[in-house]
């Protein structure tokens, strides 16, 4: 379970796929060890690489993304609070066979997160299965969406939308190359990969798409289990795969870090 201020955020266009996954796993994991103000976390490296076996470079870089990054909440009473995502963190040299990662967040940020009334279900397989960061932010905005009773899809500006799954500053200004190079890909990703669908409908204001229509509806079980059974296969020919093309790959199963393997576990028995 993910806390929505964590989903709905602003100022995380520069963060990398990795950092934006690391995330949700670090408040995961410090959620399962009991969230507390002042409180100190750990967790072990690999679980936030990649793979077991390659990688501390992408967590180091992904924790100093996560430092500098400031994260907007807004209040009840009005007031805005920014908090940086990531607080002071110890991490263990990267030749240690086990290495641990001690971390903290911003009392100011715990305080917001403990009392938060709306939450996003986030299965770790398939946000780890994910090749695009713009896929992990509308998968994760999504998850707590489908969880609202009697809604199914939520309008917004086209600005809005580029802000809740990060789109730099500048880049893909037009709806045309914002389609071809990020809409298309993450609806693709998304719909192949998570136990809902979704889709994406442009909203125009006289010629101009001005705002878009996210929709969503949850899947049969013949299609959570195909999605299921896609996220459990390499990512080699995912593409192609999900794409609706057949492409015959013999590949080893993927390792994967302990976490992730937990994770993998907790959904299948509720798949089944």
């Amino acid at each position: 379970m993910k806390p929505a201020e964590l989903i709905q955020i602003t100022g995380h266009q520069a963060l990398t796929l990795n950092a934006r996954r690391s995330i949700t796993i670090l408040w995961h994991n410090a959620h399962m060890q009991g969230v507390d103000v002042n409180k100190d976390y750990t967790i072990e490296i690999d679980d936030l690489k990649p793979d077991d076996h390659k990688g501390y470079e992408m967590v180091e870089e992904a924790i100093i993304s996560l430092m500098q990054t400031i994260l907007t909440v807004k209040l009840a009473n009005g007031k805005t609070r920014r908090v940086q995502f990531l607080g002071g963190n110890d991490l263990d040299d990267p030749d240690r066979p086990a290495g641990i990662l001690n971390y903290s967040f911003d009392k100011r940020l715990v305080e917001v997160l403990k009392d938060s009334a709306i939450w996003g279900k986030i299965a770790l397989p398939v946000l780890m299965a994910f090749s695009s960061k713009y896929s992990v932010s509308l998968y994760e905005n999504v998850s707590q969406w489908t969880g609202l009773s009697r809604k199914t899809f939520q309008d917004m500006s086209l600005e809005e939308f580029r802000q809740i799954i990060g789109v730099e500053n500048g880049k893909y200004p037009a709806f045309g190359a914002l389609n071809k190079h990020v809409i298309k890909n993450v609806i693709m990703e998304v719909n192949g990969l998570a136990s809902f669908s979704v889709s994406i409908v442009p909203i125009k204001t006289g010629k101009k798409v001005t705002h878009i229509r996210i929709g969503w509806w949850p899947k049969s079980k013949e299609e959570i289990d195909a999605a299921w059974r896609e996220v459990n296969r390499s990512k080699i020919g995912r593409k192609a795969r999900i794409s609706g093309q057949t492409i015959q790959v013999t590949e080893p199963y993927p390792s994967q870090s302990r976490m992730v393997r937990n994770a993998r576990r907790e959904l299948r028995n509720q798949i089944e």
